[in-house]
């Protein structure tokens, strides 16, 4: 062997030597094992304290918003639109009295004079018949003095003829005088009993001829189509040069500040209500609408119940009515509530003293709340008003300060001990 590759072997085990007594050292030098007892820590979980409160109960529900009061204006009459308002275009406001729609009002102002001219006709005919009554009478009072002579000059004639003074032929003489005035106040007499039905119908003609005139001022007073209130335009359906029809439809407009939402009521809910809902005891309701995440709220009141429930769901209807952020056309809330949205109805029912509203999930099988006392596990058998939600309403079972166990739990037993969770867990 090379005298190199034996300095090297002893190297080697020198170096395996050295390792070797280090290793025995430090097993020497080992502490040793002490026996010790385990110490049960429990679960840990996080508790939240018990709050009693006075709670308002709610009963949600949801439905479309509808106009209270919508009009359909309609054409009564015909021809061309010669006038539309500017402000009568959808989603446009409306003051009331503003002249929405003007039809071609020519040819009716022109049927208003005409009948005006044939009331002024009959007038007078019945002022020429009052004058030939008149004379008529002044005609016949002669008539009757003129008889009256001629009956007397018979008479005087008559006695002279008994004495044979005068001939026969002059008695027949004014015997026919006679009986020829008799005969024109007869006439005469005749002709004034026909003045009376000639004037009860040129009273009925004229009497006519105002009602037409009455109808002809109507048909130019419809003519113009004006908004009857403050509303807004829902659609419009003319343009001008158009021409239209009676009972065409113009458009349509609903009252500003008059919007109603129909909701319907599950029975189980009823009990929520105060007594009385329905017979004037108003209800606040707030009426919300999600515009993409953001809420807009509006306050209104149950107005009136439905007289029958749903037969199909088993719900009973109600009106919420709600006033439309609108006054005089400007928005008094930054987004004006409109028809055809669909909103949540919050209905505030009774209130509920001293509950305790906790998260659903606490609550059990067999409606029990584990609570933590002196950090051992207290089962509570609760009673649960209301579940809502995620939430639940406990009336009974549970007292102030309660610690209530917010981790889920299994395999539980009363009194097991258990850690309450802090920041630092």
């Amino acid at each position: 062997m090379k005298k190199g590759a034996f300095f090297k072997t002893i190297r080697v085990l020198a170096v395996l030597l050295v390792a070797i007594a280090i290793a025995l050292t430090l097993f020497k030098l080992r502490p040793k094992a002490k026996r010790q007892v385990p110490v049960e820590k429990g679960r840990l979980v996080e508790v939240f304290p018990a709050k009693a409160e006075d709670i308002q109960m709610v009963v949600e529900s949801f439905g479309t918003v509808e106009p209270r009061e919508s009009l359909k204006l309609v054409a009564q009459v015909r021809g061309s639109i010669v006038e539309i308002s500017s402000t009568f275009k959808e989603g446009s406001f409306v003051k009331k009295g503003t002249r929405l729609i003007q039809i071609d009002p020519r040819t009716y102002g022109l049927e208003v004079k005409r009948r005006k001219v044939r009331i002024k006709q009959s007038e007078a005919e019945l002022k020429r018949l009052k004058q030939e009554l008149v004379n008529l009478k002044s005609r016949v009072k002669i008539a009757r003095s003129d008889a009256t002579l001629a009956k007397n000059e018979y008479l005087r004639l008559k006695k002279l003829i008994e004495r044979k003074v005068i001939g026969q032929s002059q008695l027949d003489k004014s015997e026919q005088a006679y009986l020829a005035s008799q005969e024109r106040v007869q006439a005469l007499e005749n002709q004034m009993a026909l003045i009376e039905p000639q004037k009860e119908q040129l009273i009925a003609s004229r009497d006519m001829a105002e009602v037409l005139y009455e109808q002809a001022k109507l048909d130019l007073e419809r003519s113009g189509i004006d908004a009857p209130f403050d509303g807004w335009v829902l659609d419009k359906a003319i343009e001008v040069g158009q021409h239209v029809n009676v009972g065409q439809l113009l458009g349509s407009i609903y009252r500003s500040g008059k919007l109603d939402i129909e909701v319907r009521i599950p029975a189980k809910d009823f009990k929520w209500f105060p007594a009385g809902l329905g017979q004037d005891t108003p209800v606040a309701a707030d009426v919300v609408f999600d515009n993409a995440g953001q809420q807009n709220i509006w306050s209104g009141h149950v107005a009136r119940v439905k007289a029958m429930m749903d037969e199909r769901t088993r719900t009973l209807p109600m009106v919420i009515e709600v006033d439309d952020a609108a006054i005089d056309g400007q928005k008094v809330n930054s987004f004006r509530l409109r028809p055809g949205m669909f909103v949540t109805i919050k209905i505030k029912g009774k209130k509920i003293d001293q509950a305790f509203v906790v998260p659903r999930h606490v609550v059990y099988l067999g409606d029990i709340v584990y609570t933590v006392k002196e950090n051992h596990l207290k089962i509570k058998e609760v009673n649960i008003l209301r579940s809502f939600k995620d939430m639940v309403i406990i009336n009974e079972g549970l007292s102030e300060g309660d610690l209530i166990v917010k981790t889920p739990l299994s395999s539980v037993k009363d009194g097991m001990r258990v850690r309450l969770k802090t920041a630092g867990d």
